[in-house]
């Protein structure tokens, strides 16, 4: 298969040493060879930056970054794609993989096929594998999926939140970056933003590996998830294009559920 545009990959990564050389093995093992593979440590005390220099020093298409100070998911994902040279990117968590070696090449394929009809402002995405701690396989994630416009589907998170995908800096730039002040779903707000401006298109495939292993998300109190995407629809409602009252009641009955649930399970206890 010939390449003739690049992928930029941008993996941060925290104290993942567990995951990590799964995580980068998945990636240098992509049939879509033309690629650059950007890893910036979030000053890791576990020694992954033992990990990231040996594959560096083994494959000359990974980027080593190290911070000199810890700055966060949000902000080194930013500055990875401020780095990047691709003509295309896409993001990875280092406690994830990417679950087929065709993942880039089916979506760099599928933005290819929507640019030679016409179609404009085109992001491409697979499906989501749930995996254990192990890296065993849990099941797909499950929901709808979704194409094309998608604002409002993202918004009232009745579909499938896209994740990892392929798109470029400039659909990122322009849709706002990154934004800092959200500790969590920042990359929520920032899918949202997008969808605002680009079409998503469904690879047919599971190309993500997401592991469930007791941190991150899955840590956090359902009350403090509540209050943060709480934070972030009000923060992108204005950008709803129609079914604003619709997209409020569907989002609002999701929150409720959430908090009644956590107070029932908080009495059971």
């Amino acid at each position: 298969m010939i390449n003739p545009e690049s992928i930029s990959v941008i993996v941060p990564n925290y104290n993942n040493r567990q995951y990590l050389e799964n995580c980068l093995d998945s990636v240098l093992s992509q049939d879509y060879s033309n690629l650059e593979l950007i890893v910036i440590d979030d000053c890791s005390t576990d020694g992954s930056g033992e990990i990231i220099r040996s594959y560096a020093c083994r494959d000359k298409r990974i980027i080593p970054v190290f911070n000199g100070e810890n700055l966060g998911v949000a902000v080194n994902r930013h500055n990875g794609i401020l780095l990047s040279n691709g003509t295309y990117l896409t993001t990875l968590d280092s406690d994830d993989i990417f679950l087929r070696p065709d993942k880039l090449s089916r979506e760099y394929e599928v933005i290819q096929a929507k640019l030679s009809t016409g179609i404009r402002n085109v992001i491409a995405f697979s499906g989501i594998m749930l995996l254990k701690a192990d890296g065993s396989r849990l099941g797909p994630q499950a929901a709808s999926i979704r194409e094309g416009e998608i604002l409002n589907h993202i918004v009232r998170r009745t579909c499938l939140i896209p994740r990892d995908f392929l798109f470029t800096k400039e659909q990122y730039l322009a849709a706002g970056g990154f934004d800092p002040r959200f500790p969590i779903y920042e990359d929520w707000d920032l899918k949202i933003r997008l969808a605002k401006r680009n079409l998503f298109y469904y690879t047919g495939i599971d190309g993500i590996g997401y592991r469930r292993h007791g941190t991150g998300l899955s840590s956090v109190s359902p009350i403090r998830h509540a209050w943060w995407l709480s934070r972030i629809f009000v923060k992108n409602f204005f950008l709803l294009r129609s079914e604003r009252g619709k997209t409020l009641t569907i989002f609002s009955r999701m929150i409720l559920r959430m908090v009644k649930n956590h107070l029932k399970n908080t009495r059971k206890k």
